[in-house]
């Protein structure tokens, strides 16, 4: 179903989907659709600073182009036309790629990163170049909350959220490697699908940690996070009909126990909600390794930072944040051994919670503590995303809730390895019992 285009429609409103066929119908023009997206940062950018980098007219010259070749009913690929935003850690050619780092504000790159290539192959535009947190760990940029400007956006995915939830673009990638995707999605009212890591690749993106680095996506709807994930994926993802009722497994202990009331409140009525509209809604308990996830995770991360940051951090170390800073020099310190340990641990971790999957479709969590915290010194806990980053489940956030005091909440989402194909079917049906439609007020 096309939706109708007249002279009051608010383009910006429009989501991917919607947008990508209207170009192709001929319904919208991807000048128009273009124009009317930087008219939008043009009016918000001063208040929400998600854009770290910007061609305009190279993005209005890719727009022309697009819009001359589908008059002539000629398509790059699905997202012909489309702008999207694109995290500032992925290479761009021609475009300044900083890492959200001092070390890189006048690096251009000369080649773009795959998934970049691959967006751009779909007929995506890249828009700009959203702002990460300094070589997105957790030392933040100047990124605010669409919903509250007093509050963090999270991250280190800052400005690809905030960009997405104040409807500066349809959607945009980010990157995750504990809870950079999830988490920023939960405090923006967003959906975001952060697939297994093999299925989108990393090449052309500046590592935090390689073992566990995703590449994800950032929309406002799961359609739109499904076709930004089809476009980038280097396999298939399987088309599967809708299973019913899905098996659900929440689980509450460790999850519950970081988790604000509010929090744990709303989250068991969603439960019950979902248990009330045809699904089958369970308690889950994970394994006893699982009380190990966080300090492998530590281990693994310090290691592989401090690994990838060991000669810049040696040449450059005024150049780095005090939460960056203290975790290359921790992870100098860690003895190989310590390190080879939580490795195979890891494996070990991975095995036994993929058992969970025997009995559940997916395993439903918070995607966060609770509402995105005030202030932009800090961008959260990535308490809720980190289990599942270290167990490399693919792993959705989908919006369910306004808190008393106004902002969004999320729930979490998982699904064994490489099964995207299921946590999206499953995600298209709790879409449709969340029903929300709530949008932030700028």
């Amino acid at each position: 179903m096309h939706t109708p285009l007249n002279s009051k429609m608010s383009l910006e409103n429009l989501s991917l989907v919607e947008a990508a066929r209207m170009i192709r119908s001929g319904a919208l023009s991807p000048v128009d659709y273009a124009v009317s997206l930087l008219a939008r940062i043009d009016a918000l950018e001063p208040r929400v600073r998600a854009w770290a980098s910007m061609d305009r007219e190279t993005v209005l010259q890719e727009a022309a182009a697009c819009a001359a070749e589908a008059a002539k009913k000629q398509f790059r690929g699905p997202l012909h036309g489309a702008p999207v935003g694109v995290k500032d850690i992925f290479y761009t050619r021609n475009l300044r790629t900083t890492m959200g780092s001092t070390l890189f504000e006048d690096f251009v790159p000369s080649y773009d990163a795959r998934a970049v290539v691959k967006l751009k192959e779909a007929g995506a535009i890249v828009l700009g170049k959203t702002v990460t947190t300094v070589f997105a760990f957790l030392d933040p940029g100047p990124t605010r909350n669409p919903w509250n400007l007093n509050h963090t956006p999270g991250g280190s995915s800052s400005g690809s959220a905030a960009a997405v939830a104040a409807r500066m673009c349809p959607a945009a990638i980010g990157s995750q490697t504990v809870g950079s995707i999830g988490r920023p999605a939960g405090f923006n009212g967003l959906v975001s699908l952060v697939p297994t890591q093999e299925r989108i690749s990393r090449r052309g993106a500046f590592p935090l940690a390689w073992p566990l680095d995703h590449v994800g996506v950032l929309a406002r709807s799961v359609a739109d996070a499904e076709l930004m994930t089809d476009v980038m994926a280097e396999s298939p993802i399987p088309k599967r009909q809708e299973r019913r009722p899905f098996r659900i497994g929440v689980i509450r202990g460790f999850f519950y126990e970081n988790a604000s009331p509010e929090a744990r409140l709303l989250g068991d009525a969603f439960a019950d909600k979902l248990a009330n509209n045809g699904f089958q809604v369970e308690e889950a308990a994970p394994p006893s390794v699982f009380e190990l996830a966080q300090p492998i995770l530590r281990t693994i991360l310090r290691a592989d930072v401090a690994a990838v940051h060991e000669k810049l951090f040696a040449e450059h170390p005024s150049a780095y944040g005090p939460k960056l800073r203290e975790l290359i020099e921790t992870g100098m310190l860690l003895k190989a051994t310590d390190y080879l340990r939580a490795c195979r641990l890891r494996r070990q971790y991975q095995k036994e919670m993929a058992a969970l999957f025997r009995q559940f479709d997916v395993l439903m969590t918070p995607a966060a503590r609770g509402t995105a915290p005030e202030g932009i010194s800090s961008t959260g806990d990535a308490v809720m995303n980190a289990p599942w980053s270290l167990a490399d489940f693919p792993t959705m956030t989908i919006p369910y809730a306004l808190a008393a005091n106004g902002l969004p909440l999320g729930v979490q989402l998982t699904a064994a390895p490489l099964q995207e194909d299921l946590l999206l079917a499953a995600a298209r049906r709790i879409e449709t019992v969340a029903e929300f439609a709530a949008a932030p007020r700028l």
